[in-house]
Order: structure tokens, then sequence, then C-alpha cells
């Protein structure tokens, strides 16, 4: 029963849209009606300001972690689902009609508890790319093509490192917007700030 209670709340917890709710009760603002409209915390720093965009992020990485934990504690071999449950409910949000995210974030906190080495190894990567090119998407679509080798390299099992290589390309894809606009040269660098 606990398994099951775990799993259900992996993805309720993920499916909370923290830059929706802080954008409505700090600034009375939609989040969704600016910037590329993402619920996510680089749209929350560009709409709402970079304290608030801050606080998503935080927010967002403790819904990985929290459940990934707990699943890992408590549920032994579902910590995996409860991480991808996490994920889910934060892409595909019963909140907002299963829509959501692009799952940075969440995974980051997922992976914080599955391998903290790799996160810290691809937080350079990402830094790196993000400086250098100015784009936040372009940095996490990198780390994200590179999660499931971090992850084989810090000796993580067979059902981590498929884990991880599916969650990679789960993030690239709900990037696919990114992409387009980054081809386009129409893609907003991480300081640009929206007009409200």
């Amino acid at each position: 029963m606990i398994k099951v209670i775990l799993l259900v709340f992996s993805y309720i917890l993920g499916s909370i849209p923290n830059a929706l709710w802080i954008g409505k009760v700090f600034k009375k603002v939609d989040v969704r009606q600016y910037g590329s409209g993402n619920v996510g915390s680089t749209n929350a720093a560009r709409v709402l300001g970079y304290r608030y965009g801050i606080m998503t992020l935080v927010l967002d990485i403790l819904k990985g972690l929290i459940p990934t934990y707990l699943g890992y504690k408590f549920g032994g071999n579902i910590g995996i689902l409860c991480g991808m449950l996490a994920i889910i409910g934060h892409t595909y949000s019963i909140f907002l009609k299963f829509k959501g995210g692009k799952a940075v974030a969440t995974t980051v906190g997922v992976f914080i508890v599955i391998s903290p080495f790799s996160i810290l190894t691809l937080l350079v990567v990402f830094l790196l790319v993000t400086i250098i090119s100015g784009y936040v998407s372009l940095g996490s679509m990198v780390s994200a093509s590179l999660l499931f080798i971090a992850v084989y390299l810090y000796k993580g099992n067979i059902y981590e490192v498929i884990f991880s290589l599916l969650i990679g390309i789960l993030v690239i894809y709900r990037h696919k917007s990114n992409i387009k606009n980054l081809l386009e040269h129409k893609e907003a660098k991480f300081f640009d700030r929206v007009k409200k």
C-alpha cells in the first residue's frame, strides 16, 4: 500500500506548477501569457524576476528530489519509478490539462538522489554552455544528452542508465520549440527580460 501511495504522491507533487502559482500569488501574473509561455524557472525569471525564478527552480528541484528519496527509502526499488512519475507530472501536469514544463529542474532533483556526482559534473557542463552561448535551453539540452553517459561513468546500475537515457531524450523532446527558435535565431537569451 505504501508503494502505491508513494507513486501517486510522486505524480501529484510533480504536477504542481510552481511558476504559475508563484506568479499569481506574488505578482498577479500568469507566466503562461508571457515570454515562452512555459511554466519553468527560466521563463519565471524572465517574467517575474530572478528572485522568483530561483524560488521556482528550488521548488521544481524539490519536486523531483523528495519523491525519489522517499521511493528509495521506503519503497526500495520503486525509487526510479517515483522519480519518473515526478518528471511526468512536471511535464504533463494534471493541474494544467496535461501540459507543463520541460523537465530540467525536476530531473536535477531526481538525479541528485540517484547519481549526485553526475549532476555536479553536468552542472559544470550546463554553466559552461550557457555562459558561452547565452542560451539556457542549449545548456539544458547538451547536459540532458550527456546524462546517461555521466550516470554510467559514475557506476549507475543498468536501470538507472536506461532511465537516464530515456529522461535525457524526454528533456530534448520537450525543447523542440527551443530547437526551432535556435535554428531560426529567435531564441531568447538568459538575461533577456520580458515586457508585461
